[in-house]
C-alpha cells in the first residue's frame, strides 16, 4: 500500500473512531445519503478504471434498531435514474452490516456494467455509517482508497408506511364453515402508524350484488418497523379450484403515509 493510501486510511479511521464514541441519539427520523460508484467507468464519465463501494453500517446503541434503505441511480444529463422501493433491515446491539456493489447491481440492474447514485438510509437512532471507496487500474491493483464517515440529517418529521408483508395460505374452519385468511401488515416507515382497517378481496367470486366478496379486519397502531397479523373470514372455500386474493392495508386511507402506492399485495395459488 503506497504512502498516500496509508495516510488517507489512518486519517479516516481516526475520525471514525473518535466520532463513534458519541452516544447514539434518539430522533423521530435520521437520514443518511451515501454515494456509491460501482463498475468499470467509461472514460467520458469518470477516469478509466474499476470502482467499488462498500457501505458499512454499525448500531452503537444497546437496543435493536430497524433501519430502512432505498437506492437511487444517478444518470448523466441531469436525468432521473431508477429509484427502488424502501426495504427494512434489523440490527442488534453493536451489530454491523455492509452494502456492497453486488447488492447495488442486484437491485438496480445486473446488466449494467457501471452504475452510480445514492443509498438513502433512515433510522430512529444515530448510526455509524462509513463508506469505503476503491479504484483500480487496468492491472486490477488498487490505486486509490478513501473512507468517508457519512453524517445524518434530521428530517423535519418522520412518516409511517404500511405494507402487506405476507399472506398465508388460506385454511378452512370446519366448525364455522368459512375460509380463514391471515396476513402480516408491517410499518416500514420511521413514525408510528395509527390504527386502521385492512381489507381482503376475492376478485374471482361475486356476491348477488355483483360485487366481489370481501372482508375487513382492524389493524392496531404500529410503531416503526413493527408488524401485526390480521385475520379475515370469507363464508365459503376460496379455492374454486384456484385462488386469488388481494389484501390492502389501510384501505380507507385513514393513515397518512410516506408512500400510498404500496399498500396492496396479491396472493395466488393453484388448488
Amino acid at each position: 500500500m503506497n504512502t498516500r493510501i496509508r495516510v488517507a486510511l489512518y486519517l479516516a479511521l481516526g475520525i471514525a473512531l473518535v466520532q463513534s464514541n458519541v452516544v447514539a441519539q434518539k430522533s423521530s427520523a435520521l437520514q443518511y445519503a451515501v454515494k456509491f460508484i460501482c463498475g468499470k467507468a467509461p472514460a467520458e464519465i469518470l477516469s478509466t478504471g474499476s470502482y467499488r463501494t462498500a457501505i458499512n453500517i454499525h448500531n452503537p446503541s444497546d437496543t435493536d434498531v430497524v433501519i430502512r434503505e432505498k437506492f437511487a441511480q444517478a444518470l448523466p444529463g441531469e436525468k432521473r435514474g431508477i429509484v427502488t422501493k424502501w426495504r427494512t433491515a434489523r440490527l442488534g446491539p453493536d451489530g454491523a452490516l455492509e452494502i456492497d456493489c453486488n447488492e447495488v447491481h442486484k437491485l438496480i440492474g445486473t446488466e449494467l456494467s457501471f452504475v452510480k447514485g445514492f443509498v438513502v438510509i433512515e433510522s430512529e437512532v444515530a448510526l455509524d455509517v462509513v463508506a469505503v471507496y476503491t479504484a483500480a487500474g487496468r492491472d486490477g491493483e488498487v490505486r486509490t482508497l478513501a473512507l468517508e464517515r457519512v453524517p445524518f440529517r434530521r428530517l423535519a418529521a418522520g412518516c409511517c408506511d404500511l405494507i402487506v408483508e405476507a399472506i398465508e395460505r388460506p385454511t378452512w374452519d370446519s366448525v364455522n364453515m368459512r375460509s380463514v385468511i391471515r396476513a402480516t401488515i408491517r410499518n416500514i416507515g420511521s413514525a408510528t402508524a395509527g390504527a386502521s382497517i385492512a381489507r381482503v378481496i376475492d376478485p374471482t367470486t361475486q356476491q348477488s350484488t355483483g360485487a366481489p366478496y370481501n372482508a375487513i379486519a382492524n389493524t392496531p397502531a404500529l410503531g416503526p418497523g413493527t408488524a401485526t397479523t390480521v385475520t379475515f373470514y370469507l363464508p365459503y372455500w376460496v379455492y374454486n379450484p384456484d385462488v386469488t386474493l388481494e389484501v390492502t392495508a389501510d384501505y380507507k386511507g385513514q393513515v397518512e403515509e410516506c408512500d400510498e402506492t404500496n399498500n396492496t399485495k396479491v396472493f395466488s395459488d393453484v388448488g
